[in-house]
């Protein structure tokens, strides 16, 4: 039986009376404004195919795994969501991101469902699996990028002015608290969260002019850094030497990632089938 999905393209572009009426002026240029529903077709014009066509695939992929009882289930999400947590020194610093993108806690577990039950639709139904000889070669292959790079836990502010950045680093090496400054200064609301802490930061992740300069600080050294974006504050409170990887310690990762890379490769061939079954409405 086909799926029926009817695509109503034209609302994305036109505006019913009453919304016309309600049409708010985005920004004004010299007294002449720019409208919302003029910025909404702009985007339409942009982006507006190459959205609906990612629409359109995600919703056969959803009504694929309805008709296939394929779900994830809470424990599932909640490990996943955990990996992405773990990435921020700060739960509140990815609750703060996603409020400003406009998203939520909430909206980002129903991605994460999304995510899994399609890769667990295109498992089963590819047969999608990762031998052990697949494992062994490409350890072999990318030992090195497997392995624990240097890191170095560090604190960072940054100020406009050469006088401000001479002042905080005066009071932190006259024992002022580094978290309580940052949150002073930080003009960024994850800066007022974390008070400027960083983490454990990888070698290979800080511009450049930063990485050489704190990996080369000891250890709760104070700096002063100019910039072309104004003077950095840095404080190394610990490092971490680099770490060859080993394959038991590895290998649950090293199977995660190669089995994502085959569902990346089985799943456009998958949405076409789909897309040849199903009745698709302009």
């Amino acid at each position: 039986m086909k799926a029926g999905v009817l695509i109503l393209a034209g609302c994305l572009v036109s505006i019913p009376p009453a919304a016309a009426q309600a049409d708010k002026e985005v920004v004004k240029v010299n007294g002449t404004p720019i409208r919302q529903s003029e910025v909404m077709n702009r985007l339409w014009k942009r982006y507006g195919t190459e959205t609906l066509e990612e629409m359109v695939d995600e919703l056969l992929l959803r009504q694929d795994a309805q008709a296939k009882k394929v779900k994830a289930a809470p424990d599932e999400v909640n490990k996943r969501l955990e990996r992405v947590r773990a990435q921020f020194p700060d739960p509140k610093i990815l609750e703060n991101q996603l409020e400003q993108a406009g998203s939520s806690m909430d909206k980002l577990k129903e991605d994460i469902g999304d995510q899994l039950v399609r890769e667990k639709l295109i498992i089963s139904r590819r047969r999608l699996s990762v031998k052990e000889g697949d494992l062994k070669k490409a350890f072999a292959e990318h030992r090195q990028q497997l392995g624990t790079p240097p890191g170095v836990h560090l604190r960072h502010i940054l100020v406009k002015t050469e006088s401000e950045a001479k002042d905080l680093l005066g009071k932190i090496k006259g024992g002022a608290d580094f978290i309580h400054l940052a949150r002073e200064k930080f003009p960024a609301p994850t800066g007022k969260i974390n008070g400027g802490d960083y983490g454990m930061v990888s070698k290979g992740m800080l511009p450049p002019e930063i990485e050489e300069v704190a990996f080369a600080m000891k250890l709760n050294e104070v700096r002063m850094l100019p910039s072309p974006n104004g003077f950095h504050i840095l404080q190394t409170l610990e490092k971490r030497a680099a770490a060859p990887a080993e394959y038991e310690k590895v290998k649950k990762d090293l199977r995660e990632m190669l089995l994502q890379q085959k569902i990346k490769q089985a799943l456009p061939e998958y949405v076409q089938e789909l897309r040849r079954k199903a009745e698709i409405q302009p």
